[in-house]
């Protein structure tokens, strides 16, 4: 069970059920990380103990690839959301939602546009809060498994902004 969660497609079931939950309302990070979360473990105990050993790191999809590859501004990745209504909004409303969601957004926290934008029962913003983790997961996992980016082996903060809690969850990478 370990082996096959290290793999693309469980990386593309996981974040599909979780961001599906959100966009009902029900938070999926907790309703998905209760049954992934000890194999996430795992994972990233075996990344640690290598690491720390001094050869090379045996698993991509632990917890923090998740973090900070996947949910870059919340589940959904929906901090270029945040940026495109805060920046390049049209309507009062837009603005006013992505300039409330930046700083929360930056630290990760996205409750404020999963219910303001809505997201929550949007079709229109379900499907690119449900795509978008699949497609930066994509390109995170062929960056990994290619060596231009360091596995992941240790929890960061998650409330730290993207490009922080990445570099120190890669080992500083």
């Amino acid at each position: 069970l370990v082996s096959a969660s290290d793999t693309l497609p469980s990386v593309w079931i996981l974040a599909i059920l979780q961001d599906f939950f959100w966009s009902f309302g029900i938070h999926g990070a907790s309703v998905v990380g209760s049954i992934a979360r000890p194999i996430w473990l795992i994972l990233l105990e075996q990344n640690s103990a290598a690491a720390a050993a001094g050869t090379s790191l045996p698993a991509i999809a632990a917890e923090p690839f998740f973090q900070w590859f996947l949910y870059i501004g919340g589940s959904g990745c929906t901090i270029g959301l945040i940026l495109s209504l805060t920046f390049f909004g049209k309507s009062t409303y837009g603005k006013t939602i992505g300039r409330a969601a930046l700083v929360p957004g930056i630290f990760n926290i996205n409750e404020p546009i999963v219910f303001g934008a809505p997201i929550v029962l949007n079709p229109t913003l379900i499907i690119p809060f449900i795509t978008t983790p699949l497609v930066t997961g994509t390109l995170a996992w062929f960056a990994t498994s290619w060596g231009l980016v360091n596995r992941v082996q240790l929890i960061a903060p998650w409330t730290l902004p993207g490009p922080i809690g990445a570099y120190l969850a890669t080992g500083a990478d």
